[in-house]
């Protein structure tokens, strides 16, 4: 049998720019290669961001790895994303561990790139990673443009390839294999994303051991079918968590999200909930992981297409969730336990006319806001409860103010949207009656005179907002680094209590 070693190197050149909420090396911690942010990106080439695409969490001895495919190229265009790794244990600061798993600049390789995988290691304590071969150049004598591979590795830091594993599907869109143990069954299954009679679905795939070749892993039909289109559904996980399966897809379709369906038995019905989603478009190909009793959603925030403005484009800085399991078996994504201890230090953050601010109330007509002062390069964390007392207009925050002047708005705004059951950003804003169009939003269903607590995390360009511990929306919003921002509110008659800020 071939073998191809490939050990973790030295960084790639970045094709991506444009990352930001990362501590560049010789920042932070004085370690080139720690990152101390709560959205890092992949690595740095010098001082070159490289950003990074589809995550593929594994939790192994209390550290949870980061895999993930890196931003980058190779001499040519066909020639790009290797697998790269970085290592956290409070999801607060992330060890770059280089890359793992490489392209190989070769004209008829099916590894001219490389795509989304997943890791698992065996009863002997080898690690496995089944990954995607892609190479989509005509005359490779390649039967498929993607094929599944496999590498293996005693320590996470050499990998082995497989030359002789191909495991080649009856498309040429046949990728981001998922495999993991099923104890019921006593065996290992793999899901795949492909297609079939025109629409999305995910198969599956078992062996007895995880050292099989590919003829070893036997073809056991369709797992999942798609039933909201006839999208790709890319990048599947699936887990077991106190007594429901998930299954968790990513929408290659109109609405860019990461959705889940469950079962109440290992072999039942599919079920959804009316929110089927985790977070929106500002979070995709999102992944499940269980780290002990706890379980986790890792995903990736773009860059935007239009700079500053735009729609989410490929590639761009981690996004971490913790998920909370609601009675019915609901999830819902929640800021990070750890994160929250972490960062907690209480910070002074005072309104621009300088006075400490704590509550804010907006009368129900016309438009207010108040302005505080520049906000940071580094992380921030803030927390307030808010109290809409009507459904009309919409309140929030306001980022991008180029003074502090207060009753302006900046070029973003999350919203607080009751009237339309949601909470949404928008990233155009000219004035107070022209938003532009949403970048992202979830949907959230609010009561009057009710108070929801609410969390947010900001460093760099990405913002999440975790409500009422029910939903998290995260965004990419420039220029919001040194900038003023504000509390607003457009016709609202709302409450901000509590007002606080750490670092």
């Amino acid at each position: 049998m071939k073998a191809k070693k490939i050990v973790a190197a030295a960084l790639l050149a970045a094709l991506a720019i444009g990352a930001s909420g990362c501590a560049s090396p010789g920042q932070g911690d004085g370690d080139g290669d720690l990152q101390t942010t709560v959205f890092p990106i992949s690595s740095y080439d010098e001082t070159l961001a490289v950003t990074m695409g589809d995550v593929m969490p594994f939790y192994d001895d209390g550290v949870m790895n980061i895999y993930h495919l890196q931003n980058s190229r190779g001499s040519q265009s066909m020639f790009y994303h290797p697998i790269s790794r970085l290592t956290t244990t409070d999801y607060v600061h992330y060890k770059d561990e280089g890359i793992a798993i490489n392209y190989e600049e070769e004209f008829s390789s099916p590894d001219a790139a490389i795509g989304t995988g997943s890791f698992i290691k065996d009863e002997n304590g080898l690690y496995h990673c089944f990954y995607t071969g892609h190479n989509a150049e005509e005359g490779t004598g390649l039967p498929y443009i993607e094929v599944v591979r496999h590498a293996t590795s005693p320590d996470q830091v050499t990998w082995t390839k497989d030359e002789d594993f191909n495991l080649y599907g009856n498309s040429n869109d046949f990728r981001d294999p998922y495999v993991y143990y099923d104890g019921y069954d006593e065996c290992y299954y793999m899901l795949v994303t492909t297609n079939e009679n025109g629409s999305g679905v995910i198969k599956r795939y078992s062996s007895d051991t995880l050292s099989a070749d590919d003829s070893g892993w036997a073809d056991r039909g369709v797992f999942f079918a798609n039933d909201g289109g006839t999208y790709n559904m890319e990048c599947p996980s699936y887990v077991e968590y106190n007594g429901y399966w998930y299954l968790a897809y990513s929408e290659q379709g109109e609405n860019r999200v990461t959705h889940y369906r469950y079962r109440t038995e290992h072999d039942g019905e599919w079920k959804r909930f009316e929110r089927d989603s985790i977070d929106a478009s500002g979070f995709y190909a999102g992944q499940f992981e269980l780290a002990g009793d706890k379980l986790y959603a890792f995903a990736w925030c773009a860059t935007l297409t239009g700079g500053s403005v735009g729609d989410f484009d490929w590639g761009g800085n981690l996004v971490a969730h913790e998920i909370k399991q609601m009675s019915d078996g609901e999830l819902c994504a929640v800021l990070i336990s750890d994160v929250e201890k972490i960062i907690s230090s209480p910070a002074e953050y005072k309104s621009a006319g300088g006075e400490e601010v704590e509550d804010i109330s907006f009368g129900p007509g016309g438009f207010s806001s108040v302005a505080f002062t520049e906000l940071p390069e580094g992380t921030l964390r803030m927390s307030f409860n808010i109290t809409l007392t009507n459904f009309s207009g919409d309140s929030g925050l306001t980022f991008g103010l180029r003074d502090g002047l207060n009753n302006r708005l900046g070029n973003a705004v999350i919203a607080f949207e009751p009237e339309n059951s949601r909470l949404v950003c928008y990233n155009d804003v000219s004035s107070i009656v022209r938003y532009g169009s949403e970048l992202a939003d979830v949907s959230f269903s609010y009561m009057a005179g009710r108070t929801y607590g609410v969390d947010v995390l900001i460093s760099g360009e990405i913002v999440t907002v975790y409500l009422d511990d029910r939903v998290a929306l995260t965004l990419r919003i420039p220029d919001m680094e040194n900038n003023f921002f504000a509390f607003y509110s457009n016709g609202a008659q709302v409450t901000f209590g509590g007002i606080s800020f750490y670092e």
